[in-house]
């Protein structure tokens, strides 16, 4: 084995070529980028490092080391410790190889220290006597040529990487010339003090420079080294040497910088057995270093930083001593200093604690370090024990008490705090005065110094009252006695303070013991503390809190409580009691001369000779709050009474007795500011007479009864003059709270705990506090009490100024240290009173209750008429000069949608009175129909959701549910006739025709009926042709006219096209309107907006008629005012309408001003809504306009169609077989009920045979007709179903087959309507074509048949059954957007085969909309979903 006499270069090239044998060059790579992250991740701290060599040096047990840097390049660390030799050669080469792993002497186990020098360096040089060797990451082994290649660039080549091995472990064999001369010359000089040396080429010299100043700035970090006592800095100008030297006289440690003092320490070494219980542990810990399981014993090592105290000039030492760490120093040692700084230790705390490589963590989970930390609160007490004994340290020791450390989750943390509290409560390390230990619970901490005074406190009457204050006995010692120390209050220690002292000075324990005698030598003691000025006399209490005078009965009191006794007592001889005076022993005692000043001093303090004024001024005014009680409440009361009438007191003095108590009605005593007079006292206002059942705030007669020199006759005056000087109010008053106040205390003060519950501006936060708060007496007594609210708002709006009452009022909120709890926010409108008007009841109305200010009515002529006794009024006058009133209670003005509703509701409770209200219930309608334009939508929701329950009078005079009711538009009287099929709302003439109405019904949910809602019945009806010709002859006249006027152009230019094709015009004898089958009432008028049919009574120009025609075409031309011109025109002769337009120079129209408009065929020329004329009358029974005339002759004679009739005859008809081509409904057998779908009858058209047609699609009637007209057309019956209105109850399912996928009964449909039309259209006078797209092949088209009339398309779509109750046919979707696309151009025809019967169907869209029609869905089989054949495609 290589010594340190031998040489290390054999073992040196051992271990290289050892280090550097690798089979693969991979291997190699591998363990040289471990090593690489190794030594980077193993200090992120710069000096960490230069700790780990530190630490190198003390376990080779060296006691100088020098730190230099040569040329701003190489560090150097030297040590004159042990030479390498080959064990540490072979720990520094290796990981976890150390030499330490074994060594209790040693610090270190881990054997990584070394690997963190090449986290900074990339070449270290080692000197060891005279020998050098480095590790060099620039040396380049020889390459293995049994790695694959020839050489390392090949490799690198092939293998594309670079290739590196681990130089870490490599050491290299340097000779001393490869060594730069600096170093070898730095060295040499120093040959005797260095026998090794690391030699560092540094990568950032700024780092090292860095940490080498922080140890330069710690020195007390070598605290704990075991060897090193010298640390050297060699620059190149200033040496500085740390230096560290023992006292073993107290333990001391002095740390030198330079030879002068930085710091000292007092350390203390413990050693420890180690438990069995944790060396069993230890045993199977696998993390534990190895050496920890070979010791029996440990030891920790404590620092406590001490200053040695400077002596005064008398040579006492003052200050200084023992000091507690600061937080920020506490960190805990392993040797050298780790980075654990979480753990706050009064003192440094030094052990084998393990750590991560780094330093930087402690293993919490390790069951060393748990016990170390168990062990250390013990160790700490244990030193306090010997340092409080040491007379240099005393009570210092306290100083070193540790408290609990944080975060208590830490398991570390907890086996500390644990063994805290048990030592704590079960060591003994406090020393009495006798120099005896106790324990915390076995010791008093007087920290008034009287356990000192035994000349005049008995030190065992100190003790029993100390122990009979206790709630929990404690067993204190006999000399149980300390010093205050805040070290001892700390941890609980027992205090005795000057609070207890006072109340122990007047407690019987320590009068019984407390003679005249002591009471003298106590006085003395005062006086020479108190009586120097100037001078500090070490208490920290003020003389006029200590009770030391003795009095009369041997008691003691203050200084304000005592006067010296006089011979005459009073001034107007009231006697006192007598232990107000100074004990007559103590006054002769201090009458002597030798007590002259002492008595002086008292004098000067307060106490005083007694008189009445002095008395006042001495003992009442101080103590006013409490001075007055039921004994002498009377006495005193009548005392300054007389006092005030000599006018000895002063205005001053008493507003200082204003919290004087005083005695009220019920003997109760409260403060006189808060006192109001009884009305025996005739006050302005007599309150007690409304508050004395709730308010004891009413002064006492009895101080007037009372007193001797009252005569029966005596005016009160000066009484009340007294008593007002002192507070006592008979006034309503403002009461402003000019302070902060929280929620609780406002709400002490009567203030509504509702008021006080707001969110802050901010809308986060609740306010905590209030300024400003504003009330008036006595108003939370006018909730719910009529008699008193309407004497107390009365005389508060006579006597108070209202804008005083609205101040603004400041809010504290939000967290403490922010703005809004700081300053606070003022708020606008948030003053109490007028909340409490509006959120309390406390308005005295008209009906003897109180109301919310807001919910109740100003006192209104107008309101009071509309509203009678229904409703609450305000029954105090508003001052009509004082306008700020109105804004605080803000009364109503007017009423509001509720408060309608809430008055008809009063209207129908009332039912006797109803026919005295009808009146007023249309004025209230009135007010609404006024209002409601006004109403905003909050409003109008509002009164929806109220309507829900409101009742409404009907025509009738019954209340009905609004929602339940109908009001007829068209009519502006009642009507009777409707009132008994419906019930309707009764509205006088005024309301009827207000603007508004239409939103009041809306509004009210109340339906609205027109015209069109009724069902018509004519009678007669027939073209108005007459009436027609005459608005086509005035129509350029009023379009002239109505240009004057400025009508816009588009309404003017839609004139003509409204007359000659939007609208048809139908003449009839009578206009019936039935609702429900009810009739309602006969009208002139009547426009069917569904179909743009006009009906007028005949003659369409009679005054009658005239009544409302002008009116309602004004309504259909939209233009409106026009009715009078209109009338003018249409009964005026041309020469009358020309004359009339040259007088008011309007221009007349020429013929270019003439506009003929094609006529548009309407399908529906006669349509008429389902109920006919006769719908009352009996079955058979026809009214003879029903019939089909027959004519004999070519004139051309009109003939009238009724509601009933369903086609009429052409002129051309001539024979019986023609009058019988399509049966009336008379003949025909009736429709079943449940068809849904009215019957399309087209339109009056003359027939005539068109030319052959000119394709295969078109035939002439002699291709189609192929049955007879006698076999088919005879037999065909149109069916009406109009009038039943009738929907199916039970819907089909889908599940029946639709026979339209037969062909043949498709076949046979199509051709029976295509004959019906041929035949039906056969004498048209002008040309018809009929194509029947499907005669010889299907087509493929959503329609079958084609009629083509005056350049209209007719789109017709057969759908054919041989089954009477099969109603349900399929579309396709072409057929579906052909309709929608088409309208009223698409006809669908029903035949029904087996019957005889067509349905058509026309304008669908429409029927589906209106549920005439329903449209079904059918989910059909998958085998359905196959493609139809050509011929079906247009069926589905």
């Amino acid at each position: 084995m290589t010594t340190n006499e031998t040489s290390l270069r054999q073992c040196i090239e051992e271990l290289s070529a050892k280090n550097t044998d690798y089979k693969f060059p991979e291997q190699a790579i591998n363990q040289a980028e471990s090593l690489k992250s190794l030594s980077s991740d193993l200090y992120t701290d710069n000096i960490r490092f230069i700790y780990e060599l530190i630490q190198n040096a003390d376990d080779a047990q060296a006691r100088n080391i020098y730190l230099t840097i040569l040329e701003e390049k190489y560090f150097i660390i030297a040590h004159n410790g042990k030479a390498f030799d080959e064990k540490d050669l072979k720990g520094i080469c290796g990981v976890n190889n150390g030499t330490k792993k074994k060594d209790l002497d040693k610090t270190g186990y881990k054997g990584l220290g070394f690997k963190a020098v090449f986290g900074k360096s990339d070449k270290v040089m080692i000197y060891s006597r005279g020998e050098y060797f480095r590790f060099d990451s620039f040396y380049q082994i020889k390459w293995n040529k049994e790695w694959g290649t020839d050489d390392q660039q090949t490799w690198e080549k092939e293998n594309d990487r670079q290739f590196i091995y681990p130089w870490q472990i490599n050491p290299v064999w340097t000779n001393e010339n490869e060594i730069p001369s600096l170093i070898r010359i730095f060295l040499n000089r120093k040959k005797k003090q260095i026998h090794v040396a690391y030699v560092i080429l540094l990568n950032n010299i700024g780092e090292i420079n860095s940490a080498i100043n922080q140890l330069k700035q710690q020195p007390d970090l070598f605290l704990f080294l075991r060897n090193i006592s010298h640390i050297t800095f060699l620059t190149e100008s200033i040496n500085d040497t740390i230096s560290i030297d023992r006292d073993l006289s107290h333990g001391l440690k002095k740390v030198f910088v330079n030879k002068t003092i930085d710091s000292q320490w007092i350390i203390k070494r413990f050693e420890l057995d180690i438990p069995d219980r944790i060396l069993d542990k230890l045993s199977k810990d696998t993390k534990a270093p190895e050496k920890l399981r070979l010791i029996k014993k440990a030891e920790i090592f404590l620092a406590a930083k001490y200053n040695a105290p400077p002596p005064n000039e008398h040579g006492a030492v003052i200050s200084g001593g023992i000091e507690k760490l600061r937080e920020q120093d506490s960190v805990l040692f392993s040797y050298l200093p780790t980075k654990i700084f979480e753990y706050k230790f009064p003192v440094l705390i030094n052990a084998n604690f393990l750590t991560n490589v780094n330093r930087e963590q402690i293993h919490t989970d390790s069951v060393w370090n748990q016990w170390l930390f168990e062990r250390i609160s013990g160790e700490i007490f244990q030193w306090i024990k010997e340092l409080v004994k040491d007379n240099k340290f005393r009570s210092q020791a306290y100083r070193l008490i540790p408290s609990k450390l944080h975060p208590e989750n830490n398991i570390l943390t907890k086996k500390f705090n644990d063994s805290l509290a048990a030592n704590i409560k079960h060591c003994n390390f406090i020393s009495n005065r006798k120099k005896q230990l106790l324990r915390v619970d076995q010791v008093i901490m007087d920290s008034t110094s009287m356990s000192k005074q035994s000349s005049f406190v008995n030190i065992d009457s100190m003790r029993e009252y100390i122990n009979n204050s206790e709630k929990n006995l404690r067993q204190y010692d006999d000399d149980p006695f300390i010093d205050y120390d805040l070290n001892l209050n700390q941890i609980g220690v027992k205090t005795f303070t000057w609070d207890q002292c006072i109340d122990m000075f007047k407690s019987d324990i320590f009068i019984k013991t407390h003679s005249i005698e002591e009471n003298k030598r106590m006085i003395e003691y005062f006086f020479a503390k108190y009586s120097k000025i100037d001078a500090d006399n070490g208490m920290d209490i003020d003389i006029q809190r200590i009770p030391f005078l003795m009095d009369q009965k041997n008691r003691l009191q203050l200084i304000k409580n005592i006067y010296f006794p006089v011979d005459t007592i009073g001034d107007n001889g009231t006697i006192d009691s007598e232990y107000l005076f100074v004990n007559k022993k103590i006054v002769t005692w201090l009458s002597e001369k030798a007590q002259h000043s002492i008595k002086k001093w008292l004098k000067d303090k307060g106490v005083d000779e007694r008189t009445d004024l002095t008395y006042l001024r001495k003992t009442i005014i101080p103590n006013v709050a409490s001075y007055i009680t039921q004994e002498n409440a009377i006495q005193t009361i009548k005392m300054l009474f007389m006092l005030f009438q000599k006018n000895v007191i002063t205005k001053k003095e008493l507003d200082q007795l204003r919290k004087l108590k005083l005695l009220t009605t019920r003997e109760t005593l409260i403060p006189a500011e808060q006192c109001f007079f009884c009305d025996q006292y005739k006050p302005r206002l007599q309150l007690e007479v409304y508050l004395k059942a709730n308010e004891d705030r009413f002064l006492s007669f009895e101080y007037v009864t009372s007193h001797n020199d009252r005569k029966e006759n005596e005016d009160l005056t000066d009484w009340r003059r007294f008593f007002i000087k002192l507070g006592v109010q008979e006034e309503l008053h403002l009461v402003v709270f000019d302070q902060k106040l929280t929620s609780f205390e406002a709400e002490g003060y009567g203030f509504s705990k509702q008021y006080l519950s707001p969110i802050s501006p901010d809308g986060k936060h609740k306010v905590d506090a209030f300024f400003g708060l504003t009330t008036i007496t006595f108003m939370q007594h006018t909730k719910n009490n009529y008699e008193f609210a309407k004497f107390f708002w009365s005389d508060v709006m006579k006597n108070l100024d209202a804008e005083v009452l609205t101040q603004k009022i400041k809010v504290y909120w939000g967290h403490s240290h922010k703005r809004g709890a700081i300053e606070g926010t003022l708020l606008d409108d948030a003053d109490y009173i007028s909340w409490f008007v509006k959120h309390i009841e406390c308005m005295p109305t008209t009906v003897k209750t109180c109301e919310l200010s807001n919910s109740i009515f100003i006192d209104s002529k107008e309101l009071k008429e509309l509203c009678g006794e229904y409703m609450c009024f305000s029954s105090i006058l508003l001052p009509q000069e004082k306008t700020n009133w109105h804004g605080i209670f803000d009364f109503k003005t007017k009423l509001s949608i509720d408060d309608y509703f809430v008055l008809l509701q009063k209207i129908r409770d009332d039912e006797k009175n109803l026919k005295d209200n009808l009146d007023r219930i249309q004025i209230i309608y009135s007010h609404i129909l006024k209002e409601i334009y006004y109403w905003s939508s909050d409003e109008r929701k509002a009164a929806k959701a109220k309507v829900e329950s409101l009742y409404l009078l009907t025509e009738n005079d019954q209340w009905k549910l609004a929602s339940n009711l109908y009001f007829y538009m068209e009519s502006h009287g009642t009507n009777n006739n409707l009132n008994d099929a419906i019930p309707c709302l009764k509205l006088d003439y005024r309301n009827r025709n207000n603007s508004h109405l239409p939103q009041f019904l809306e509004l009210l949910k109340i339906k609205q009926i027109r015209m069109n809602d009724l069902k018509l019945a004519d009678k007669k009806s027939s073209p108005a042709e007459h009436f027609r010709r005459k608005l086509i002859e005035i129509s350029p006249f009023l379009k002239k006219w109505l240009t004057n006027l400025s009508f816009p152009s588009g309404v003017t230019s839609l004139v003509d096209k409204k007359i000659q094709q939007d609208f048809d015009f139908i003449e009839s004898d009578s206009l019936e309107l039935f609702y429900n089958q009810n009739f309602v009432h006969k009208t002139n008028v009547y426009f069917d907006s569904v179909h743009k049919q006009l009906y007028v009574t005949r003659p369409w120009n009679s005054e009658t008629t005239f009544i409302d025609l002008p009116k309602k075409l004004c309504q259909l031309l939209n233009i409106h005012g026009f009715e009078d011109k209109l009338r003018f025109l249409l009964k005026g002769t041309i020469e009358e309408i020309k004359r009339q337009f040259v007088e008011n120079s309007i221009e007349i129209p020429t013929n270019k001003d003439i506009v003929i408009l094609e006529p548009v065929a309407s399908p529906n020329v006669l349509q008429q809504p389902s109920l006919s004329a006769t719908a009352t009358s009996e079955p058979n029974k026809r009214d003879s306009s029903i019939k089909i005339k027959e004519t004999n002759s070519n004139k051309s004679e009109p003939i009238p169609v009724t509601t009933e009739a369903l086609v009429t005859h052409s002129k051309n008809q001539k024979t019986k077989n023609d009058t019988s081509i399509i049966n009336s409904t008379q003949s025909c057998p009736s429709i079943p009920q449940h068809i849904p779908f009215p019957l399309y009858v087209p339109s009056q058209v003359p027939i005539q045979f068109m030319n052959p047609p000119i394709n295969q699609y078109e035939s002439t009637l002699s291709s189609v007709l192929i049955l007879s007209e006698d076999e088919q057309l005879d037999r065909i019956e149109l069916t009406d179903v109009a009038s039943n209105s009738v929907f199916w109850e039970n819907p089909p399912n889908g599940t029946e087959e639709f026979e339209c996928f037969d062909l043949k009964t498709g076949y046979i449909g199509e051709q029976m309507v295509y004959n019906y039309l041929m035949n039906k259209y056969r004498h048209h006078p002008n040309p018809v074509t009929i194509k029947w797209l499907n005669q010889t092949r299907e087509s493929n088209l959503p329609y079958d048949i084609i009629l083509t009339e005056s350049g209209k398309t007719h789109y017709i779509e057969v759908k054919s059954t041989r089954t009477q109750t099969q109603h349900t046919f399929p579309l396709s979707i072409h057929q579906i957007e052909t309709f929608i696309k088409q309208r009223e151009n698409y006809f669908i025809y029903r035949v029904y085969i087996g019957e005889n019967k067509v349905a058509i169907l026309d304008n669908i869209r429409w029927r589906l909309i209106q549920k005439q029609l329903t449209c079904f869905l059918k989910i059909l089989p998958i085998s359905s979903y196959q493609t139809p054949s050509t011929s079906d495609k247009n069926k589905y």
